[in-house]
């Protein structure tokens, strides 16, 4: 009888089976692009958002357009385009048009590679079967039932799970040597002022991440209703 692989490769293994399809967005592609970065948004502003006082403008007190998505390829797919707009101070806008033709003037071309995003240790050990939770507590001393309660785990006092979690964090864009430009799905790995979990439970589904010209980063999530932007910092 053959042995079962050690708990690591079967992490890595279950990571791959959890995988979420995600697009990757970059500035060089074949084929029609599938979004547009900067330049003039596909969805405009409403006239009573546009800025035209020359103070304002010149403090950055505006909206700016920042990325533009064929809608059609948005893990939630809908017609038409969406728009996604920053200002300083803090306020994010989405716009949306079913009836919007995407567009690169004066913007630049993303071209889209779709691929598998494989999740973190955290979602890993939430999502996993019992025996990998039992493994993952008894590695941490703590019960799985307490620690399926929490949004992250204290891996650093287990060498092998802080192993596990750099190599699956290796597979990232934000700890890549090259990132692309943005990415449409895929999995949130939380940020400093919000947990990895705390849309999902509210189940929310992360549609767009930026990492061009960060900080800030750029989320784009879909509540269900309607699309919310979050700006993060590190």
């Amino acid at each position: 009888m053959s042995e079962s692989p050690p708990f690591p490769a079967k992490a890595l293994a279950l990571a791959e089976q959890l995988a979420r399809p995600v697009t990757f967005l970059q500035f060089e592609g074949e084929g029609e692009p599938i979004a547009a970065w900067k330049g003039v948004p596909s969805v405009p502003l409403p006239e009573h958002l546009v800025v035209t006082d020359e103070d304002q403008i010149e403090d950055g007190d505006f909206f700016e357009h920042w990325i533009s998505v064929d809608a059609r390829k948005l893990p939630h797919a809908l017609p038409g385009c969406l728009s996604v707009y920053l200002r300083a101070g803090g306020d994010q806008i989405a716009l949306y048009d079913p009836e919007a033709v995407l567009h690169v003037d004066e913007g630049q071309a993303l071209y889209g590679f779709p691929s598998q995003q494989v999740p973190h240790l955290d979602a890993l050990f939430r999502h996993g079967p019992s025996d990998l939770q039992g493994w993952v507590a008894q590695e941490l001393g703590t019960p799985a039932e307490e620690m399926l309660e929490w949004s992250e785990l204290p891996l650093w006092k287990s060498p092998v799970l802080t192993d596990l979690d750099q190599q699956l964090r290796s597979e990232h864009p934000m700890w890549a040597d090259e990132r692309p430009v943005a990415q449409l799905g895929g999995w949130c790995w939380g940020w400093p002022d919000q947990t990895w979990d705390e849309r999902e439970k509210l189940n929310q589904q992360l549609m767009l991440v930026t990492y061009e010209d960060s900080e800030p980063w750029v989320e784009l999530w879909w509540t269900g209703q309607d699309f919310e932007v979050v700006e993060h910092l590190t």
